[in-house]
């Protein structure tokens, strides 16, 4: 089969390569097709939201797209497979976010029982102490955290905007959270 596939490119070695390459990937997306209703409800049931898994399933579908991995054995396993890797993903994500968010709230927004006129001097400082914070921080990081904590941006959003993957605009917030932290600590 493999001779013939070659012979009916015409082009060798590298036309039945290519060839089964393209199969492979035809077989894989064929049974992502079959499932993708099943898919669609197991990650729908597990988000809990027809819009997230939607988004699941399509970075799924992009996922075995790329992967080009002619050592698949069962395609139907693998595409399950990769949809529940794409909802764990989307937990981890989501974790990390809320963390940020948890610590970014607990940095700006403090609890206060009363407001007193040294509070609010005390409030004025680390304000201004923020605001040098951020200008020493590189643009790049500045603008993302801004897009993200004032702007409401989500950070697939942001990725997708900038050009970079979540995992640099996580790490762009990550860097601005720590250095606001060193802020907070300094003024007690």
């Amino acid at each position: 089969m493999k001779r013939a596939i070659a012979e009916e490119a015409g082009t060798g070695w590298e036309g039945w390569f290519h060839e089964v390459m393209r199969m492979e990937l035809t077989r894989l997306l064929s049974s992502f097709a079959v499932l993708r209703p099943r898919i669609e409800a197991m990650t729908r049931g597990r988000v809990g939201c027809g819009a997230t898994a939607e988004d699941l399933t399509q970075d799924t579908w992009i996922r075995l797209a790329t992967a080009g991995d002619d050592a698949v054995d069962n395609h139907a396993a693998f595409a399950m497979r990769a949809a529940k890797n794409a909802v764990i993903g989307h937990f981890r994500k989501q974790k990390r976010r809320s963390e940020i968010d948890a610590e970014v709230n607990d940095l700006l927004w403090p609890s206060v029982d009363e407001i007193s006129p040294e509070r609010v001097v005390m409030g004025r400082d680390m304000l201004r102490a923020v605001e040098a914070a951020l200008l020493t921080m590189p643009e790049k990081s500045r603008q993302i955290f801004l897009m993200n904590r004032l702007g409401g941006v989500s950070h697939r959003e942001i990725a997708c905007r900038l050009g970079v993957s979540e995992e640099t605009v996580y790490y762009h917030i990550r860097r601005v959270v720590e250095r606001l932290a060193e802020v907070r600590d300094r003024l007690g």
